[in-house]
């Protein structure tokens, strides 16, 4: 009797990088959903949850690790840098911003406004704003310290979330989590003074 044998495909490394990066974000953004959704712990500790993502951060980036270590700082332009940072300033600062709005849902003890802006407030601050402003960090470790800083704004939108739900209202838990936003979004801000530029 002659075994029948398959070849096993040989896989591309670009492939291989691609494939790890679309799993880091599904993994990033299961946790988040489920935290939004009510599924996490209720009483999963604001270290408990920054370990979670860390681990998911860490083991999907030991691959690829080897290759951003190779690769040269790229020296953006000033006004480039300020764009970027000034529109996750924007959400923190502004009247019109994102924070201010949730300052005023919680003022005014609007907690369904509070459990609807949550759910997405994640992906437009944390994901789109603090990820641009984030690629133009110049080292692993100022992206690492950014990631930290960024999941933390994304465990104090869950406590804003958590504190806003029927039964659970607690204006008083919704302030913390929303001045812990604010000190979480500052540190991040307060990296653009490492980026050297171009002009």
């Amino acid at each position: 009797t002659t075994d029948c044998q398959f070849p096993f495909p040989t896989v591309n490394p670009n492939m291989k990088s691609s494939v790890t990066i679309s799993l880091l974000l599904l993994s990033s953004y299961t946790v988040s959903s489920a935290a939004f959704s009510g599924q996490q712990p209720e009483s999963q500790s604001r270290k408990a949850f920054l370990q979670t993502t860390a681990s998911i951060f860490g083991a999907s980036l030991i691959g690829p690790t080897q290759t951003w270590a190779a690769e040269e700082i790229v020296i953006p332009e000033k006004a480039v840098v300020k764009q970027a940072f000034d529109e996750v300033r924007y959400e923190v600062t502004d009247p019109n911003g994102g924070v201010t709005y949730l300052q005023q849902k919680a003022d005014e003890k609007d907690f369904a406004g509070l459990m609807e802006f949550t759910k997405t407030y994640d992906l437009e601050l944390r994901k789109l704003k603090m990820g641009k402003a984030k690629k133009l960090l110049q080292s692993k470790e100022l992206k690492e310290e950014a990631t930290g800083y960024a999941n933390g704004v994304t465990f104090d939108l869950i406590g804003i979330n958590r504190n806003s739900r029927k039964g659970q209202e607690n204006v008083d838990g919704v302030n913390k989590y929303i001045q812990e936003l604010r000190d979480d979004a500052n540190k991040f801000l307060n990296l653009e003074s490492t980026i050297k530029t171009l002009d």
